[in-house]
């Protein structure tokens, strides 16, 4: 009778813990299914490193992908004549001339087809991948602009490192090596205003609209450089203009004069600190612009 009456007991007491665990949300096995409650309601711990986590998610994807090499190989054609103009014709010196065609004509087509194709990386997936990650949407967005400078800034570097090589094989007319990594930091900023650009009409209406648009407004306003009445408000005409200041050439491609008023316009500290500046607060502001639409865009998914 006792040991009926213990197993009895301990029967009751397993169907006692049994209904407990499921109030809590533990399966048969005693593994959680969801938490208990606690009758306050808890926030959701934000994710610490969400940006990092999401910048190395696009350098991963971009690894082995187009946007890398198109940052790479779009920066050395312009560079490579000038060096073997050098070495052709080491008397006449290094010329800057190529660094312009590639600032003036070949940097906003890397640029535009770098961003074009991170974009569509997640776009073409419908950007599942992404919104699975658990990033936040606005890092994600961010992410994506960072890495964009980051191969932008990649581009400009390779140029200064293929100049500065041939400084100091050919360095005859060569400009100091601080001037030419300025002109590349301000290339790199000047020409901000693209990224974000592209980005959102890549997502929004396609390749075709990302990478034309912003490349058509970039150099119809460029090749106008002479024309607009405050370059220093205009990112896309200081983009040809602020290398002037560092760099012996002209917007034109032709070289710098003894005495030409163009030259001491354009190196006044006020002029580049202004267009600097301006450069960057209209890539933060479509930055966030950008950053808004992609957040309340993909919620509406």
């Amino acid at each position: 009778m006792k040991e009926t009456k213990r197993a009895a007991e301990a029967t009751a007491m397993s169907g006692a813990q049994h209904a407990a665990a499921l109030s809590c949300g533990m399966t048969p096995r005693h593994e959680p299914a969801m938490p208990c409650a606690t009758g306050t309601d808890e926030k959701p711990v934000p994710m610490r490193g969400s940006f990092v986590r999401a910048l190395r998610a696009e350098a991963l994807k971009s690894k082995h992908a187009a946007p890398l090499r198109l940052a790479i190989v779009l920066a050395l054609p312009f560079p490579l004549l000038a060096v073997l103009g050098a070495l052709l014709a080491p008397q006449a010196g290094l010329t800057y001339a190529p660094w312009n065609y590639w600032y003036a004509l070949l940097m906003p087509v890397a640029i535009t087809l770098a961003a074009a194709s991170v974009a569509r990386v997640d776009a073409r997936l419908g950007n599942r991948a992404l919104l699975s990650s658990g990033v936040p949407l606005r890092q994600a967005w961010g992410a994506k602009v960072v890495w964009c400078l980051i191969l932008s800034a990649l581009s400009n570097l390779v140029v200064f490192a293929v100049y500065a090589a041939a400084s100091i094989a050919a360095p005859q007319g060569a400009a100091s090596m601080p001037a030419m990594l300025a002109a590349a930091l301000a290339l790199i900023v000047a020409s901000s205003w693209m990224v974000p650009t592209t980005l959102f009409l890549t997502m929004r209406a396609g390749m075709l609209a990302g990478v034309f648009v912003p490349l058509a407004v970039q150099i119809a306003l460029a090749f106008s450089w002479s024309v607009v009445p405050f370059w220093p408000a205009c990112p896309p005409s200081a983009t040809v203009m602020l290398p002037t200041a560092f760099l012996p050439v002209l917007p034109s491609g032709e070289p710098v004069g003894v005495g030409m008023d163009i030259v001491e316009t354009v190196s006044q500290g006020d002029a580049i600190a202004l267009a600097l500046g301006i450069a960057c607060a209209l890539t933060a502001v479509l930055v966030v612009a950008g950053a808004s639409w992609f957040e309340k865009s993909e919620e509406r998914r």
